[in-house]
């Protein structure tokens, strides 16, 4: 079965996210014209100094005014600071190597930290004393070692620490009430996902793409969560109530071990993209009725059960994927499913016939193949945009129809049928 299209738009959704959430960053990041001319602690300019021999710092695209004359230091270049205290230092991208200094923990005024997108190496180092700390922006470097303890840091509202060599466990993030933002993807980390009960402002949590295993923990009562995605890891267990998230925009938690069922989906309203696939979950397909928002659905390669729901109504639905299952009874009515770009329900049990395919412009790639369907192949024209259409080892009857106008076809299968006459040119 194909599933380049299917694997390559759900790239491009993830991708879509990722300049998104970069640019957000960015802007957030590099907001910083304004320095006072108060004069900081000497304990905080010591920081300041090693931290510019600790990186490296003659090597750096700016170093504008770093290292001149005490008082100064408000005045450097990624330097701000307020109520005679540094208060942001804002370096991304901007030539860092080597490691941070194990002082970091005296600027404690410290609200925005920012080295992102540098080649800085080494441990993260302790940031207990940084009670003022709101945003900690590390991504895209070279760390290594464990991420430290943010215990008492109740201000905290942005943590990113994606795109490094992280290993060991997450900390605790009991207590962290204004934790907004958590980016700890594309790393080593192992150990389970904490608690997060409490952290009510939580609204997107990454942690894709690392070694993470045990349960995925309670996510009742967090009504600001927007995205939650734990894919790519060894997590087991079941999937938790979603039942309350009405925020709730994307859920990914594929390629892991979790079983038992798919939760309840009712009440998800904002709920577009949904990734539950290659899991061991078993069961029925949760009711879809309402998700109007929802662009993709994958719970394929699982053991799940009973038949496929209505998907009337859902007008905005990009792709369906419930392949590789044990699903059984008809496909339901796909009209009026104006976006549906890729459909496939293939290597399941399915029954009846194959539901009118008229008016579905987008239409991509079909994948019915490896069921117990039987009639007719229905109607193909105006499908304009159609590649992959595959119907095969079914008990389907009749003639194959016109492929007039099908100009981007590229893969009809229609064998192990009962069908006649000869293929339409």
């Amino acid at each position: 079965m194909q599933t380049k299209p299917i694997r390559a738009r759900l790239q491009t959704m993830r991708n879509a996210f990722y300049r998104a959430i970069a640019v957000s960053l960015l802007l957030g990041a590099t907001l910083f014209t304004s320095h006072a001319t108060a004069q900081i602690p000497a304990s905080q300019r010591q920081v300041l100094l090693d931290f510019y021999v600790s990186t490296n710092g003659a090597g750096w695209r700016n170093k504008t005014n770093w290292n001149t004359a005490p008082g100064t230091e408000c005045t450097w270049y990624g330097v701000a600071c307020a109520d005679g205290g540094l208060t942001r230092l804002s370096l991304q991208a901007n030539g860092l190597t080597g490691t941070l200094p194990a002082n970091l923990n005296g600027l404690t005024n410290l609200v925005h930290f920012a080295v992102f997108a540098n080649q800085l190496s080494g441990t993260i180092p302790s940031l207990t004393d940084l009670t003022y700390l709101e945003v900690f922006y590390v991504y895209n470097n070279q760390l290594s070692g464990t991420i430290p303890s943010l215990t008492g840091l109740t201000k905290l509202e942005t943590f990113a620490v994606y795109n490094n060599q992280l290993s060991g466990t997450i900390p605790s993030l009991t207590g962290l009430t204004n934790l907004t933002y958590f980016y700890a993807f594309n790393n080593q980390l192992r150990g389970t996902i904490p608690s997060l009960t409490g952290l009510t402002n939580l609204n997107y949590f990454w942690v894709f793409n690392n070694q993470l295993s045990g349960n995925i923990p309670s996510l009742t009562g967090l009504t600001n969560l927007a995205n939650f995605e734990a894919y790519d890891n060894k997590l087991s267990g079941t999937i938790p109530s979603l039942t309350g998230l009405t925020k709730l925009v994307g859920f990914a938690v594929n390629n892991n071990q979790l079983s038992s069922t798919i939760p309840s989906l009712t009440g998800l309203s904002s709920l577009k993209y949904f990734y539950v696939d290659n899991n061991q979950l078993s069961g029925t397909i949760p009711s879809l009725t309402g998700l109007t928002y929802l662009e993709v659905f994958f719970v394929y390669n699982n053991q799940l059960s009973g038949t496929i729901p209505s998907l009337t109504g859902l007008t905005k639905l990009e792709t369906f994927a419930v392949y590789n299952n044990q699903l059984s009874g008809t496909i339901p009515s796909l009209t009026g499913l104006t976006k549906l770009v890729s459909f496939g329900v293939s290597n399941n049990q399915l029954s009846g016939t194959i539901p009118s395919l008229t008016g579905l412009t987008s239409l991509a790639t079909f994948f019915v193949n490896d069921n117990q369907l039987n009639g007719t192949i229905p109607s193909l024209t105006g499908l304009t945009g159609l590649e992959y259409f595959y119907v095969f080892n079914n008990q389907l009857s009749g003639t194959i129809p016109s492929l007039t106008g099908l100009t981007k076809l590229q893969s009809l299968h229609v064998y192990d049928n009962q069908l006649s006459g000869t293929i339409p040119s």
